[in-house]
């Protein structure tokens, strides 16, 4: 009923979680796990061999060369020639699941509402070794319908990926756009929205080795290059769906500039909200948008007394424009002013014990 495909290269130090997390579902259906090794040096084949050995429903694909690496599209291929599954789930090398009963509850879901071509779950990323979590993937509180216009508007990273579990007949409008995670969520919201379940299910790996966010997220280039495959797709979108979500796609074409051109565009109001600030003040959320805010306040030299972030790396020593990184904790107990980077960061310390103002930036870097 289910085929489980978990896509992975290079990602010993985490595979082992992430099959563990799929043969331990408990289900009362039959589900296959198809895992596309794509050519891994590291060490990561011998332990998908040691799984494969032991369960009869994983089957493996063993790539000589690798697919990504030379622009080759698989997962579509995967999908359509090997699973057999009613429905697919998604589960990269890096990720894993974190309530046995994902793929039972999803099923179910499913099964009683033939209208959805897509259901989806509460997630949420961790640091690289799953030791702390970092932030929340959750589009809403209670389970519900996600629409198509929110879909759209939310990007690629609006749901996480090892929570997408959609029919088997998507995948014919899905080789029209390759597979992308931000294709699968809108043409899995087009025919009745996307079911979603408010239950935190996967788990997300920030800046894991051989993942996606560490190919891309951190080297401009290829993010420019993703912008274009993503400014691409809503125009094969906008073909596909005859014009009718034009307007709400033209709004998420604004996406494509960087925060720091979204920052310098609103440049009054930041300013003046900025301006009356106490200090000492530090960043809280050092991902692109922090770094964004960071870069916004030293080009209008606003002093910043430090910047800090959930993972606590570095601290006490600099960042890229000099700033001291700080440990959260002291952050709470000594700022004046905390500037919320993004919503998870905002949302995160309106529960947490501090004398602080914390100022919500996020709604001038809305698109990313």
């Amino acid at each position: 009923m289910v085929s489980v495909v978990c896509a992975t290269y290079n990602q010993k130090e985490y595979i082992r979680e992430t099959i563990e997390s799929i043969v331990q579902q408990k289900v009362d259906f039959e589900y296959e796990i198809i895992i596309h090794d794509d050519a891994s040096t590291d060490g990561t084949t011998e332990i998908i061999k040691e799984f494969e050995s032991k369960y009869s429903q994983i089957r493996v694909i063993y790539e000589e060369k690798n697919k990504y690496l030379n622009g080759i599209p698989f997962l579509w291929d995967v999908v359509e020639n090997y699973a057999k599954g009613k429905y697919i789930a998604l589960c990269d090398g890096d990720d894993y699941w974190i309530d046995d009963f994902k793929l039972q509850s999803q099923y179910d879901i499913m099964e009683s509402h033939p209208e959805c071509d897509l259901c989806a779950c509460w997630g949420c990323t961790v640091t690289e070794d799953g030791k702390k979590e970092i932030s929340q993937i959750r589009p809403r509180i209670g389970d519900g319908i996600l629409s198509v216009e929110d879909t759209i508007l939310g990007g690629g990273q609006y749901l996480v990926t090892a929570g997408l579990f959609f029919r088997q007949t998507l995948s014919d409008a899905l080789k029209k756009f390759g597979y992308l995670d931000y294709a699968i969520q809108m043409l899995g919201a087009v025919r009745g929205g996307i079911m979603y379940l408010d239950r935190k299910m996967a788990v997300y790996r920030r800046y894991a080795h051989g993942s996606w966010t560490n190919d891309v997220l951190k080297n401009d280039e290829k993010l420019f290059l993703q912008w274009e495959k993503e400014r691409k797709l809503l125009a094969g979108f906008n073909e596909y769906t005859c014009g009718q979500y034009k307007e709400v796609i033209d709004k998420r074409l604004k996406a494509y500039s960087s925060f720091l051109d979204q920052l310098h565009d609103r440049k009054e109001v930041v300013l003046e909200i900025i301006g009356g600030c106490q200090h000492p003040a530090y960043i809280w959320g050092l991902g692109r948008r922090g770094r964004s805010l960071e870069a916004f306040l030293m080009d209008e030299k606003i002093v910043v007394d430090g910047v800090c972030d959930a993972i606590n790396e570095n601290v006490g020593g600099t960042d890229e424009y000099g700033n001291l990184v700080v440990h959260t904790d002291e952050v709470l107990e000594k700022a004046k002013t905390i500037w919320a980077s993004t919503k998870f960061a905002y949302n995160d310390l309106m529960r947490m014990k501090t004398d602080g103002k914390v100022i919500d930036l996020s709604p001038f870097m809305p698109y990313g």
